[in-house]
């Protein structure tokens, strides 16, 4: 009878108090101490024993008679009224703490790390801790002298109590003139998402939330493999993350290791321990190379990373330009790893709010919906190669330019059912000064006359009186103006194909000029 009391005992503890109970190496070596000091203190004289051992007995045999008593109807039922209240407010209290989370204290690491455990950390910081709270303050310098600055607040539960909370204050640019300071706000639970924008008028937009399943640990030559250019298009390779917004690029860099971590000979441990807001952090320092720098942030040539030895977590970091002056950073203000947190902070007060009007997207066609991108480059030119080489193989009417005061900017494969759209974008007399695609565009591309194609985008003219017309390569043009714009529209037609070019600040002329270079790449399969 005992055994099957203290079996029933057990599973009703593991369905209570031991529910989800994770039970680590640092729990092991918790309970592994406590042991080992009780069997160093110091033995009792041999009468004490003796003495305890009676009284014991005593007390147990007084509580196998009340119990049994109690059974038999011996006992009165009805407890005082007193107990009755202290009842009331424990089950009080713990109808309270069920909306708090109360995880383990962070504990420091302090042991040498090598480069392969640092990055396994930092790609896999889902793991390493269950809660967080903290602020800071994030800055990027553009290619053309403009800024970007946010102060970031954020608050977070990955266990037990699923949810979380980002405020961001948007600092504008001190050269803009009018410009002013927005605020949004991001809450979710294990439910729903709901984004709040804290402008003139005060507006709220929810969405449902279903949370990711875990993955497994992500290994860095896998995050490495990725492309720069897929970089922010490839959540399935890393690990799952909830909706953290931009709180996301200190508590989950995978995308910041991805690119400046990529080189293992270019960055070096600069420190193995330095203090940081009361953290722990190894200091990473490195060279960037020219294969990941991005044409926004053109000067960036070297890092500095601060990673939290205990759980991965980016603390702080700083991107240099070749002067060593800073021109991206995310400085700290604060930062608490596993702190109690309510779930209550998880769900907004929407008095004083109004929906958001969310407009869907107005297609023309309801078949646009059935459009896919398949392939897409730009900025990087080894990259808009490969997609070009893609676009000569897989698209046999493709035509390109060939003139020299054209450079390529983009490429792109969509595809509609069986059919596949190709487009170009070409930069026109690029001055050096200029960065990114510069501004002069040619856009171009070319379909099948029988497939549907976006009418968004670059091609969303509103046409105007028919300008021109001609025929050159095998092509029929005619030109359009577009209304209240300068720019024109051309839109040409062979066999079953249609190739269509769309204007930036390039004269008709120059482009009728630029088309006797207009051929021919796509291969016949």
């Amino acid at each position: 009878m005992m055994d099957d009391m203290l079996k029933q005992l057990k599973e009703n503890m593991d369905k209570t108090i031991l529910k989800d109970l994770d039970f680590q190496d640092v729990n092991k070596t918790a309970v592994r101490k406590a042991i080992y000091s009780t069997n160093k203190t110091k033995r009792m004289r041999s009468l004490y024993p003796r003495i305890l051992s009676l009284g014991f007995t005593c007390i147990f045999i007084i509580g196998i008679s009340y119990y049994g008593m109690e059974k038999l109807g011996f006992t009165q039922n009805d407890k005082p009224i007193s107990s009755q209240i202290d009842n009331k407010e424990v089950k009080s209290n713990n109808e309270v703490q069920d909306t708090k989370n109360i995880p383990p204290k962070q504990e420091e690491n302090y042991e040498n790390m090598k480069k392969e455990d640092i990055l396994t950390k930092l790609f896999n910081t889902v793991d390493y801790f269950q809660s967080a709270s903290g602020k800071f303050e994030i800055y990027n310098k553009y290619y053309d002298d403009s800024t970007s600055k946010a102060n970031v607040e954020y608050k977070i539960s990955l266990k037990n109590l699923i949810g979380g909370y980002e405020k961001i204050i948007n600092i504008p640019d001190e050269k803009v003139v009018g410009a002013q300071i927005t605020t949004q706000e991001m809450f979710y639970n294990d439910k729903k998402i709901w984004r709040l924008e804290n402008d003139d008028v005060k507006t709220y937009y929810i969405d449902d939330y279903e949370i990711e399943p875990s993955r497994e640990i992500v290994k860095p030559e896998r995050v490495f493999s990725i492309p720069i250019n897929k970089m922010y298009d490839s959540e399935d390779m890393y690990r799952e993350r909830p909706p953290s917004g931009v709180s996301g690029a200190s508590l989950f860099p995978y995308e910041m290791g991805a690119k400046y971590l990529r080189f293992n000979n270019l960055w070096e441990i600069e420190k193995q321990n330095e203090e940081l807001l009361g953290h722990n952090t190894i200091v990473l320092h490195g060279s960037i190379d020219k294969s990941v720098v991005d044409n926004s942030q053109p000067d960036e040539k070297s890092f500095r990373f601060w990673v939290d030895k205990d759980t991965g977590i980016l603390l702080k970091y700083e991107i240099y330009n070749e002067k060593s002056e800073i021109i991206s950073y995310l400085h700290p203000e604060s930062l608490s790893v596993n702190v109690a947190i309510d779930s209550k902070q998880f769900i907004p007060n929407l008095d004083n709010y109004q929906p958001m009007e969310v407009q869907e997207r107005q297609y023309k066609d309801s078949r646009e919906k059935d459009i896919e991108v398949v392939e897409h480059a730009d900025s990087i030119e080894e990259e808009v190669k490969a997609v070009l080489s893609i676009l000569r193989s897989k698209v046999p009417f493709l035509f390109e330019f060939s003139n020299p005061d054209l450079k390529i900017f983009s490429a792109s494969m969509e595809r509609y059912k069986d059919y596949k759209h190709a487009y170009l974008t070409y930069s026109y007399k690029k001055e050096e000064n200029e960065i990114g695609s510069g501004s002069r565009l040619i856009y171009v591309r070319a379909y099948h006359k029988d497939s549907v194609v976006s009418s968004l985008g670059d091609f969303n003219t509103e046409k105007g009186e028919e300008l021109d017309t001609f025929t050159l390569k095998g092509i029929k043009w005619t030109v359009f103006e577009i209304k209240d714009n300068p720019n024109a529209h051309f839109i040409g037609s062979s066999g079953e194909y249609k190739y269509e070019m769309v204007t930036q600040d390039v004269s008709i002329d120059e482009v009728k000029r630029l088309l006797e270079s207009f051929k021919k790449t796509g291969i016949n399969q």
